[in-house]
């Protein structure tokens, strides 16, 4: 089959959520016979795997030409003109699958609450056209994927009115894949480390890393609070953030006292391909989801990248990986008052920690790029849609659009109001 998986994301030395799952996605869907083809706004050819193409969305004849060449189209995101061109292939015949992977309209809901300026009009805009995107996707579309139990039901929620349960079965739990778990160097990734952080680690130092990007829809304070705590006991812990622009690494430092700013380490982003070379050189990956509803239905997609390397992970409660890490013993589940004494307590463990790679190794089989691209696989073929049953979907959707408009005008108008209070 052709595979066609679309995000309006870059292809570069930064990878976010999405990226890394279609790059990983498209490597897997060759290796079995397929092709693949990813749109997004940028790539760099070199980083894409064997066999896998690229097509720039601003490139607007190929990317009509790849939707006109696909057998299976993946849409994450998008706006109306990706759109159109998917329910056109839709109604070409193609089979239409909606990412629904961490619903990006509640991070936007999150951010906007945080957010006091004008800024807030236009991420309320995009917040509601992202929710009104998934109704879309799910009354169109042939199947829907999310990552976990949560968002399944969030989307058969969404559903729900429309069919009741009798259209449930198009929606389906594929969680994230991690590659095989290999054997990598750890003295070789803490010196990759020290080189990029232009310093020297020693033997007996407490590298705990965050392997994601520091955004905006959530604070960070009570974390690095946490943290500043455990430096103080144990100077041998410092904790690497990757990726963070000056803006955010003086957010970071605001909540650290001065006697563990030193242990704060800043580095670059690493080259996506080589970037389980240096983080083998970690002791520890701290992952943390904002307090609210973007921890209730996000999905830990870092974790995995730790499941691939064996790598302990330390982090606050979620009803996915949580829950796992606890009954397999392959990480902690701290909040913020105890993260602190839980990281010195680790840094003086390391038979704990062993136990914790063990528990991951074993982990990682359930999870795999292969049973990834086989479920995707199966979805496609158990989710046929029919002409009339695609216009019946948009029939209902366009039905229900002056209602979608009616609330977000209410929304608008608080969120004006309020803003001008703000600013006056």
């Amino acid at each position: 089959m052709r595979f066609l998986l679309v995000y309006k994301g870059n292809y570069l030395a930064e990878l976010r959520g999405p990226e890394l799952r279609y790059l990983s996605l498209a490597r897997e869907l060759v290796r079995q016979g397929h092709d693949a083809v990813l749109a997004g706004r940028s790539a760099d050819d070199a980083r894409l795997p064997s066999g896998v193409r690229f097509v720039a969305v601003t490139d607007v004849l190929r990317l009509i030409a790849s939707f006109a060449l696909a057998d299976v189209i993946v849409l994450h995101g998008g706006g109306p003109v990706l759109l159109f061109l998917a329910l056109a292939a839709g109604f070409g015949g193609k089979t239409l699958v909606l990412d629904g992977y961490v619903p990006h309209w509640i991070e936007l809901d999150a951010l906007m609450r945080r957010n006091k300026r004008l800024a807030r009009v236009r991420i309320l805009i995009k917040s509601h056209f992202n929710a009104a995107r998934n109704l879309l996707g799910g009354l169109t579309f042939n199947g829907v994927i999310v990552a976990n139990k949560r968002q399944l039901d969030l989307f058969r929620g969404s559903l729900a009115p429309f069919f009741l349960t009798r259209e449930f079965k198009r929606i389906s739990i594929i969680p994230f894949g991690c590659d095989s778990c290999g054997a990598f160097d750890r003295e070789r990734g803490k010196e990759l480390l020290g080189q990029l952080a232009g310093r020297q680690f020693q033997e007996n130092d407490f590298l705990v890393g965050w392997l994601g990007g520091v955004y905006g829809w959530f604070d960070l304070d009570s974390v690095m609070r946490g943290v500043s705590r455990a430096i103080v006991e144990n100077r041998n812990i410092k904790i690497i953030f990757f990726g963070a622009d000056e803006f955010r690494q003086a957010e970071l430092l605001r909540s650290v006292g001065e006697e563990a700013r030193a242990n704060v380490v800043f580095m670059p982003w690493v080259e996506f391909s080589r970037r389980f070379e240096y983080w083998a050189g970690l002791d520890v990956s701290l992952v943390w989801g904002a307090e609210g509803y973007e921890n209730d239905y996000a999905s830990r997609t870092r974790n995995f990248d730790c499941l691939t390397l064996g790598l302990p992970i330390v982090q606050n409660m979620d009803d996915e990986w949580g829950v796992r890490l606890e009954r397999e013993g392959a990480g902690l589940v701290v909040d913020r008052i105890t993260l602190g004494e839980a990281l010195s307590d680790l840094s003086r463990s390391p038979e704990r920690l062993s136990d914790m790679r063990r528990a991951l190794r074993t982990l990682a089989p359930r999870f795999s790029w292969t049973g990834f691209a086989e479920r995707l696989g199966t979805l496609v073929s158990e989710s046929p849609m029919t002409a009339m049953r695609r216009v019946a979907g948009l029939i209902g959707f366009v039905l229900v659009v002056p209602a979608l408009l009616l609330f977000f005008t209410y929304a608008l108008v608080k969120v004006v109001s309020k803003t001008e209070c703000a600013t006056s």
